[in-house]
């Protein structure tokens, strides 16, 4: 057994020492391939070498004069981003971006243009760091978007960005979720205008979104509604681990229908850091709309929420409008009023959320981007001001501070904390006094 042991150690000795030399080897030939890419950036006789695509080539395979325009100027902007690269070297500003988004319709894959996604991919390759990278309306297939993909590993991309590129299958997916695994940097990514080919391939791009460790912008306009369950993919996001760096999600236009699901207003009421939620255009309905309200007395980071163009309809939006802002819920037999409101019930509504979508501009709403403090002074000295002006603001009053603490009404409307507008807020604060007899209010007065 000693001497098995010895043989066997004598064996590992030498594996490692052939590894060591072969590490050796390829530790040279990495500083040789840096030594050379460092040439290529000095030098400034670079050409680009990819063939022009004249236009009868578009007209001879059947397309119209307005397509090979569209081709002509993706072509252009392949050219110009690639120039840019590369007399950009290792600067941290440069960007290949939005390609092709001059264009009227996308593009689609052609082996003519396989050289000048090659020249662009070279000049990927060659940049130390790209802060944006992006395609739209461009179609790229399988071998192009690996080739690409291979270019652009560890560039420090911030933005990423894929938009109308009429994927030919599951590429698309796979190339994102390389490119997101392979570049940990990236904070904000857009799979906009881009169907998914299953439920599957929507569910494998969320759990990587999740799984990454800087995404704060997400941006999925109008994928979810063609061909998969929108739903599926929309409660992986809500429901999954990982979501509590995202800041900004956008859902428009997806036809989103949650058929009594809460993991939307579950995951708002757990008050996660997301400041922005856009779900314009999609099939939520009352219900919805109300649990996503009651979720927002819980919640202080939501600045911002659109329900535009959903299935609310007017009392929807109406009640959704009172109980998220106002904290009022109404019955079946009894219509929401704003002037039979407490003080008290207006006070722990949420104070922060602009939503859009659910009233008029003329009608209060939040301001997301003031404190919760300013929203709240806004909203109750609104309130009182309403109710001032119907006449009823001391009955009211009488019915909310009782017994003693109808002394310190006044001191509490007098408070810098709670009016917001000195000129507006003394004008009315004195009329309400005047209408309240107690000697409290008098020498306050």
């Amino acid at each position: 057994m000693a001497d098995a042991v010895e043989a066997k150690t004598l064996a590992l000795g030498s594996r490692v020492e052939g590894l060591q030399r072969k590490n050796k080897s390829l530790l040279l030939s990495c500083a040789s391939l840096e030594s050379t890419v460092q040439d290529l950036q000095k030098k400034g006789n670079w050409e680009y070498s990819a063939p022009d695509v004249p236009r009868s080539y578009w007209i001879e395979q059947g397309r119209d004069e307005e397509y090979a325009d569209d081709a002509a100027l993706l072509i252009k902007s392949i050219e110009e981003r690639t120039r840019d690269l590369r007399s950009a070297g290792g600067c941290d500003d440069v960007k290949a971006d939005w390609v092709g988004v001059e264009c009227e319709d996308h593009v689609l894959s052609d082996n003519a243009l396989h050289p000048h996604w090659e020249q662009s991919a070279n000049a990927m390759q060659l940049s130390q760091r790209i802060a944006g990278l992006g395609f739209c309306r461009a179609q790229l297939n399988g071998d192009t978007l690996q080739m690409i993909e291979a270019s652009v590993r560890q560039k420090g991309i911030v933005e990423f960005g894929l938009f109308c590129n009429r994927f030919l299958g599951g590429e698309g997916v796979q190339f994102a979720i390389d490119v997101l695994k392979n570049n940990n940097s990236i904070e904000q990514f857009t799979w906009g205008a881009n169907t998914f080919h299953s439920t599957e391939d929507a569910s494998i791009l969320i759990d990587a979104v999740l799984g990454h460790p800087t995404i704060n912008y997400l941006d999925f306009y109008r994928t979810l509604s063609e061909g998969i369950i929108p739903y599926t993919p929309v409660k992986r996001l809500f429901s999954g681990v990982g979501n509590d760096t995202l800041l900004i999600i956008n859902l428009c236009g997806n036809g989103i229908k949650t058929n009594g699901d809460r993991c939307i207003p579950d995951f708002l009421s757990a008050n996660p850091p997301l400041e922005q939620l856009r779900l314009p255009g999609n099939r939520l309905n009352k219900l919805d709309a109300l649990n996503i309200a009651l979720a927002l007395h819980r919640n202080t980071n939501l600045k911002y929420l659109n329900m535009e163009d959903n299935a609310l309809g007017n009392k929807g939006k109406w009640d959704m409008y009172n109980l998220a802002v106002f904290g009022l819920s109404s019955s079946a037999r009894s219509k929401i009023t704003l002037l039979k409101a407490n003080l008290n019930t207006v006070h722990g509504a949420n104070q922060t959320c602009n939503i859009h979508g659910i009233a008029s501009p003329k009608q209060f709403m939040n301001r997301g981007k003031k404190s919760p403090e300013w929203n709240r002074s806004r909203k109750l000295f609104m309130l009182i001001k309403r109710r001032h002006l119907k006449g009823c603001s001391i009955s009211q009053l009488e019915s909310e501070f009782s017994g003693c603490g109808m002394g310190l009404v006044p001191h509490i409307l007098s408070c810098r904390a709670f009016t917001y507008s000195k000129k507006n807020s003394l004008s009315v604060l004195f009329e309400v006094m005047r209408d309240w007899k107690t000697p409290a209010i008098y020498q306050l007065h």
